[in-house]
């Protein structure tokens, strides 16, 4: 298992790593996990979750200098997520193959059908993006196959991918300028690939914000502002803060979302789900700072706290 996180990350991606191993216990699992740095304290809860969970963590510092040239398209993104293009030639000394996970990802099922699929010489498995969003970057990007994939989940064959030398092709997009791209390495990986990855079924990289989940989910995916850490607005969020609470760091308490206008469909979510748990005070709570920020929100003060 691999991933590639920042420092004010870790947190957020060890409540991933416990999910992985809750859900597939019978399964030894070794997780390299790339960083951009990282702090003594992160280092030794990877350290206490290697023990308490009887894994291997194998944790990496990559040198940043080398993906400087690399656009950043939003401000408070890191370089760091460029490092899922290089870690498969550090990887290649430990193993053929391996999955790589977002930190904002959750593990609800076994990895083991995943893990021996076969991909017909394709180099790396990810998940289509929605229609609507493949319709629209796959014009914007000028991609020929029609198709475009989110690199948040990625089944990596090694010798495939440094075969057809994925990660020299994915550094010849340095120094393009920005608006060049609509994201950062998802569209520098679908401009490497343009079609010619396997596409896993959605069940292996499906949204959090679905307030009911599907059976079948193996593993979910926040892709959008809305977070686990943030509130708890559906029965995903609420299994996500329960790995949170397992996993050696502190645990993150507060449920509510944040009572900005533009925030107001999540106090009706919110609202919903409690009433489904029978809380219907919080229920009303909710409905309440709906209707409230609603107004506000329509009023044009989306820019007030």
């Amino acid at each position: 298992m691999a991933y590639n996180v920042n420092d004010g990350f870790i947190h957020i991606m060890g409540a991933s790593v416990v999910s992985v191993l809750e859900t597939n216990k019978e399964q030894p699992f070794v997780f390299h996990l790339f960083t951009d740095g990282y702090s003594e304290e992160n280092s030794k809860k990877i350290e206490q979750l290697a023990k308490d969970w009887g894994c291997r963590c194998i944790l990496y510092h990559l040198d940043m200098k080398p993906f400087e040239d690399f656009h950043i398209k939003v401000a408070r993104f890191s370089r760091i997520t460029y490092g899922r293009i290089y870690m498969p030639k550090v990887l290649k000394k430990y193993t053929d193959h391996c999955i790589y996970l977002d930190a904002d990802t959750m593990c609800c099922g076994s990895l083991r059908e995943l893990w021996e699929l076969d991909m017909n010489g394709a180099a790396m498995g990810a998940v289509s993006e929605h229609p609507e969003a493949v319709t629209y970057r796959v014009g914007y990007l000028n991609l020929k196959n029609g198709k475009y994939f989110n690199d948040g989940i990625m089944l990596i064959d090694i010798n495939q991918w440094e075969k057809q030398e994925i990660t020299k092709k994915a550094f010849s997009y340095q120094n393009e300028p920005p608006k060049r791209f609509l994201g950062q390495s998802q569209d520098v990986l679908n401009l490497v690939f343009d079609g010619t990855n396997y596409f896993l079924p959605s069940k292996y990289n499906r949204s959090g914000g679905d307030p009911e989940g599907q059976a079948d989910t193996v593993i979910t995916h926040w892709t959008g502002r809305r977070k686990p850490w943030q509130m708890v607005v559906t029965e995903r969020d609420a299994q996500w803060r329960m790995y949170n609470e397992k996993s050696p760091w502190e645990t993150i308490t507060n449920i509510l979302p944040i009572k900005k206008p533009e925030n107001y469909h999540d106090f009706q979510q919110w609202g919903r789900y409690q009433k489904s748990l029978g809380h219907y005070g919080k229920y009303l709570q909710g409905m309440f700072w709906y209707a409230a920020l609603r107004t506000v929100y329509k009023l044009g003060g989306n820019k007030k706290n």
